[in-house]
């Protein structure tokens, strides 16, 4: 017999050596204190996760880590779920179905605006969930440095350790951008290094802190200027004594996009996770709201039906924007995962083909950097 619960105080060393021993079997071999240690390096991680006991060991889990997203003025609450993960002898037994059955019923007791999560499409889309948020990814070579950055300021990288002299300057960085996820400043490093990322702080030719960035091999995953104007100094610095590298841009920052893409070689859109919205109100609110900000929208109004969730009326007049609750006749009628697609998915501008206005709205921002994934 299984037994379904919440994780308790004191079963973290189980916890661990499960989802250790399920995804080095999958792949290659995990150490999850190492690989996301601002969760599994602190105590007390068994209060994220849903577990499934039988026989009297835990042979299932599921974890929701929350995830809070700053979009503009608004905040949006989220749960990643992460740490999938059933024993081998335990599968196809509906451990996971339950487990994530679980983790959608606290969701929304806690009332959250949408859960994320990354994994096999299909597998995750029996839950709910769907491919959503837009990010770039830019490719940069010796020769795009050699004729394009060759003027560039010169900028100094060093890595920099967990309770370095700079981190709360760089923190402060990262506070100052207009979207993020909020990071608990105890937990910011160990954020910067999850997944085998490194950071590098970097600095002007005076000396004085430009940013940072961080990196997984020779890849930028995430980076913070205090200028964007030394955005092609900080490009040429981190591609000295390197033949190419990627850097990832998201999908809200057009500025930083229209500047990489004037002199990397090609440039990549592509969604960033698998998303479910479960508060479409607020997620819509605060998603139009801050496209606004990033960019002139026509002025206009779509009322959209969700199946199982309800009727909202998006409305743009000037700079302000907002979306509520409609009782008139719907423009379009979606069932949810399509809604989810429609609204924030890079491939909306492929099929909305009939309406102006909502090819000139969308997709709407929702992305959640690599740092900040479970």
């Amino acid at each position: 017999m299984t037994d379904y619960r919440f994780a308790r105080p004191g079963e973290e060393d189980d916890i661990l050596d499960l989802i250790n021993a399920v995804f080095s079997q999958k792949a290659r071999p995990h150490d999850f204190a190492r690989l996301i240690p601002k969760v599994y390096a602190h105590p007390g991680f068994s209060r994220f996760h849903a577990v499934a006991e039988a026989d009297g060991r835990i042979r299932g889990t599921v974890a929701m880590l929350p995830i809070d997203i700053q979009m503009g003025g608004a905040i949006l609450r989220g749960g990643y779920i992460g740490s999938v993960a059933v024993h081998p002898r335990f599968q196809h037994q509906g451990q996971m179905r339950a487990l994530m059955g679980m983790e959608e019923a606290r969701a929304r007791e806690l009332g959250l605006d949408f859960m994320a999560l990354g994994g096999q499409r299909q597998r995750y889309e029996y839950f709910g969930f769907t491919k959503a948020g837009l990010g770039f990814s830019f490719s940069v070579n010796t020769a795009n440095v050699r004729h394009a950055l060759k003027d560039a300021a010169p900028m100094k990288l060093e890595p920099f350790p967990e309770n370095g002299p700079d981190l709360d300057a760089l923190y402060a960085l990262y506070e100052a951008q207009p979207s993020r996820c909020l990071r608990p400043r105890e937990l910011f490093y160990e954020t910067l290094c999850s997944y085998n990322s490194m950071p590098w702080a970097m600095r002007d030719e005076s000396g004085e802190l430009a940013g940072y960035l961080t990196a997984i091999n020779d890849d930028v995953t995430e980076l913070v200027l205090r200028d964007e104007a030394l955005l092609p100094g900080a490009i040429r610095a981190w591609m000295e004594n390197r033949k190419g590298c990627t850097v990832h841009c998201p999908g809200w920052h057009v500025r930083r996009a229209a500047a990489l893409n004037a002199f990397a070689e090609n440039c990549r859109a592509a969604d960033c996770q698998l998303i479910r919205v479960l508060n479409w109100e607020n997620t819509l609110s605060a998603a139009l709201a801050f496209r606004r900000e990033t960019a002139p929208l026509p002025e206009g109004r779509r009322v959209i039906r969700v199946e199982n969730a309800g009727t909202f009326a998006l409305e743009v007049r000037g700079s302000e924007t907002r979306v509520s609750p409609a009782g008139d006749q719907p423009d379009l009628c979606l069932k949810e995962k399509q809604a989810a697609s429609l609204f924030f998915s890079p491939m909306t501008l492929l099929t909305i083909h009939d309406d102006p206005l909502l090819r000139c709205w969308l997709p709407l921002p929702l992305d959640i950097p690599v740092a900040d994934e479970f």
